[in-house]
């Protein structure tokens, strides 16, 4: 079997199933926890890992850090489908989203490969759209949902990953690394939800989202580092390590804030 058929059996049996899965974990515990998931490097992980099997480590480290300068592209698809769904219907939002993120992917293939410059220009990026994304509201309660809902969901990404994987094929390491963190995950979850519930739950998951994209970016920045001297197990165990810490990190720091928040006697919440 060839690496581009192995990926793609990969990606989608990954990809129904993880998004059944944040599915599930967004109707239990909230959208921004099921946003914070979605930041987890199911789909890089899985296309570096077979590359570095199949095209070696050289191939498979520029993989991972075009998916760095990537989280600039995921910043922009959810900077513009946010800011438009204040307004518009989601299929709209959708669209223009995808033309930001495909433009923003474009632009971004011109850039040279320097480690540092795409750590911060992604980690700015992140902070940039979490100040203008909209403050929403979760939803009280779970909410009722069809039993075909997850299924037709699944089918969805599963039909997404088809699509792009076949109009990214034969793909140079820098422009599939842009294109790895494709959102796919995040298309199907904000579809489904800003269709059933309008746009206010979709604020919640894309806060969430842009939050968990600062520990994606410190896995890729370690696996793309790390691949070429260190081989596969050390870097995706360093880069595994690196995300849960900034991810504990990033949790504590939101957890004060929102405690001294609460604690402040007299002021409007």
């Amino acid at each position: 079997m060839n690496t581009s058929v192995e990926l793609l059996v990969l990606k989608v049996v990954i990809a129904p199933v993880f998004v059944g899965l944040l599915s599930l974990i967004a109707l239990r515990y909230g959208h921004r926890t099921a946003g914070w998931l979605v930041a987890l490097p199911v789909n890089t992980g899985t296309i570096v890992f077979v590359l570095t099997i199949s095209e070696g480590p050289g191939f498979a480290a520029t993989v991972a850090l075009g998916a760095l300068l990537g989280i600039v592209s995921i910043s922009v698809f959810t900077i513009v489908y946010a800011r438009s769904a204040v307004r518009l219907p989601w299929p709209v939002c959708l669209g223009l989203a995808c033309l930001g993120f495909l433009a923003s992917t474009l632009v971004l293939s011109r850039f040279p490969e320097l480690v540092v410059a795409e750590l911060v220009a992604a980690v700015v990026a992140v902070a940039v759209v979490l100040r203008f994304v909209p403050i929403g509201k979760e939803l009280e309660g779970p909410p009722a949902s069809p039993r075909w809902e997850i299924p037709l969901r699944m089918f969805t990404a599963a039909s997404l990953v088809l699509v792009i994987t076949t109009a990214a094929g034969a793909l140079g390491p820098r422009l599939s690394g842009l294109l790895s963190p494709v959102p796919v995950f995040t298309i199907t979850l904000v579809i489904f939800t800003h269709s059933r519930h309008g746009p206010a739950p979709v604020f919640v998951f894309l806060n969430g989202l842009q939050y968990g994209l600062f520990s994606f970016a410190a896995f890729c920045a370690v696996v793309g580092v790390l691949l070429v001297p260190d081989g596969l197990a050390v870097s995706f165990a360093a880069g595994l390590a690196a995300f849960l810490a900034v991810y504990a990190v990033l949790r504590r720091v939101l957890d004060r804030t929102s405690d001294r928040v609460e604690s402040k006697p007299g002021e409007p919440r």
